[in-house]
C-alpha cells in the first residue's frame, strides 16, 4: 500500500520528506526583519492579540506591512514561563536587514508593547538603534503552536547550536516552510537552511563560517524572488560551486514568450518564465556573466503545514536554458 503523504494525519515534515520534495528556493521573501523578544509562549502568529493590546497590536502590524517588515518573535532556547508577574523586565528589538549593500543588525529595548509604536520601521534606522550588539544571530524556528513540526525538531536544534558555536542562539516564531523542520535563518546574511538535525546543524554552521553554503540543507537567501532563488541553486550546482557570494544576481525579469513557440522540452504558453542573470565570481577573475530562463510550474495540491486543513498549490521553478553572456 502506497503511504497518502497528502493526509493531515501525518506531520508535515515527515511528508514532505517522504515525497521527496526539494527545500532549494523556498526562502522568505522578505529582506527586512523585526525582532520582538518575547519569553512566553507564543501564539499561531508573531502579533498575537493574546500577547499585547489588540490596538498596539493592529497598528504595529499595519505598519510592518507598510514597511514591507516581517515581524519575528524571539526568545533565548530552553524552558519559558507560562505566564509573568511584577514589573516587565527590559526586552530586546532587533532590526536586520538582510539587503546586500547592507547586512546589518541594529538593537534596540523596550518594556511596553506601545514602545514599539515610536519605531519608524521605513527608515533605515528605525528609532534609537545601534549595531553594538550581536551581528551573527543563528533564528531558529520552534513555533509548534504554528507548527508542530517546528516545535519537535527545532528545539534541539536551537539547544545545540547555543552550547556548541559562538553565533547568538534565538527560538523563534514562524519563518515560514514548516515541512523543511528544523529551519534556521542567519542573519544578517539572511541564509536560509532546512532539514536539520543537531548534527547537521552545527556542520551547516561550521561550513557557513568556513565560507560555504550546505548544498543539501540550504534553502535559500531571504529577500530574493524565488526564480531568482532558483536560478542560484541550478547555477551553482552546475557550476559546481557552493562558496558564499560565488553566484550572486545580476538582474531578474519576466521573459514573455510569443504564443506557439516553446522551449525544448518545456511549452512557454501560459507558463511563468523568467529571465534570470546571474554573476559567477572566480579567482583572479572579475566574473562570467550567465544568462538563464527560469520556468515556474505548478505543483499538485499538497499539506504544507500540520496546521493546514486543505491542500495547497505552489509553483516551483526550473532551468529551461543556461548560456554564457559575452
Amino acid at each position: 500500500m502506497t503511504e497518502d503523504t497528502s493526509s493531515p494525519s501525518m506531520r508535515c515534515a515527515d511528508a514532505a520528506w517522504t515525497r521527496g520534495e526539494p527545500l532549494a528556493a523556498s526562502a522568505v521573501r522578505y529582506h527586512r526583519f523585526l525582532l520582538l523578544e518575547v519569553p512566553g509562549p507564543w501564539g499561531s502568529s508573531a502579533l498575537d492579540e493574546k500577547r499585547m493590546d489588540a490596538g498596539v497590536v493592529r497598528r504595529l502590524a499595519q505598519a510592518a506591512a507598510d514597511a514591507d517588515t516581517h515581524v519575528v518573535l524571539i526568545r533565548r532556547p530552553g524552558r519559558h514561563p507560562s505566564g509573568e508577574s511584577g514589573s516587565r523586565p527590559a526586552r530586546a528589538w532587533a532590526f536586520a536587514d538582510t539587503s546586500p549593500e547592507a547586512e546589518q543588525v541594529l538593537w534596540g529595548a523596550w518594556r511596553d508593547p506601545a514602545d514599539l509604536l515610536s519605531l519608524d520601521l521605513g527608515a533605515a534606522i528605525p528609532g534609537e538603534a545601534n549595531a553594538a550588539g550581536p551581528q551573527r544571530l543563528a533564528l531558529v524556528c520552534t513555533n509548534g503552536k504554528r507548527d508542530q513540526c517546528c516545535a519537535i525538531r527545532g528545539r534541539p536544534v536551537a539547544a545545540a547550536i547555543a552550547a556548541a558555536t559562538d553565533w547568538d542562539t534565538w527560538e523563534c516564531s514562524h519563518l515560514g516552510g514548516h515541512r523543511f523542520a528544523a529551519t534556521i535563518m542567519l542573519l544578517p546574511a539572511g541564509d536560509m537552511f532546512g532539514w536539520l538535525d543537531p548534527e547537521s546543524a552545527l556542520e551547516v554552521l561550521r561550513q557557513f563560517d568556513a565560507g560555504h553554503l550546505a548544498p543539501s540543507h540550504y534553502r535559500g537567501r531571504s529577500g530574493q524572488p524565488f526564480p531568482a532563488q532558483a536560478a542560484l541553486h541550478a547555477a551553482a550546482v552546475r557550476l559546481e560551486d557552493f562558496r558564499r557570494g560565488a553566484v550572486q544576481v545580476f538582474s531578474v525579469r519576466p521573459a514573455p514568450a510569443e504564443p506557439g513557440t516553446g522551449w525544448p522540452g518545456h511549452p512557454a504558453d501560459g507558463a511563468d518564465l523568467w529571465e534570470v542573470e546571474i554573476i559567477h565570481r572566480t579567482e583572479p577573475s572579475l566574473g562570467t556573466v550567465y544568462r538563464m530562463i527560469m520556468a515556474g510550474s505548478p505543483v499538485a495540491p499538497t499539506i504544507l503545514s500540520c496546521a493546514d486543513s486543505k491542500p495547497k498549490v505552489e509553483v516551483r521553478y526550473e532551468a529551461l536554458s543556461f548560456s554564457r553572456v559575452s
